[in-house]
């Protein structure tokens, strides 16, 4: 029965290294999600909202951050590893492409805000309640940080 269970504990370590960086992120998405459900029950002050949301705007900077040198340097990339005459007409199919869609992106994105207008609600909140917002030394430190 111990050998077994020695086995078992071994197997679980194996499968916990190969794959630990998924066993993590399904963790947290489940954490998150679990947190997000306990505290919405909960009347949170604004300052308290802001220091929950403040690691998940930190994470989605870094991606805004991270996407154009990536898309840039796999696009560079590829063309290098082309031919000279093959790369010409292709890179300039390849970059008129990627900036056709950018371009649609961007007008999909402005029609859909003029639209939806996200975030009209809080801000008309925000400033029926209170006519001017106050900033405290740890929204400054957050502020700095970002």
């Amino acid at each position: 029965m111990a050998v077994a269970l020695d086995a078992v504990c071994v197997r679980v370590k194996d499968v916990c290294k190969r794959n630990g960086l998924l066993i993590l992120s399904v963790l947290s998405v489940i954490i998150g999600c679990l947190l997000g459900f306990f505290l919405r029950t909960r009347k949170l002050s604004e300052q308290e909202i802001k220091y929950f949301q403040f690691p998940g705007e930190l994470l989605m900077r870094m991606l805004k951050m991270l996407i154009l040198p990536l898309v840039v340097s796999s696009l560079m990339s590829g063309l290098a590893a082309l031919d000279a005459k093959a790369s010409s007409r292709l890179g300039i199919i390849t970059i008129s492409y990627y900036l056709w869609t950018t371009f649609v992106a961007v007008v999909v994105g402005i029609i859909l805000v003029s639209i939806i207008h996200p975030g009209g609600a809080a801000q008309k909140e925000t400033t029926e309640d209170s006519g001017k917002p106050t900033m405290s030394s740890a929204d400054a430190l957050l502020d700095l940080i970002r």
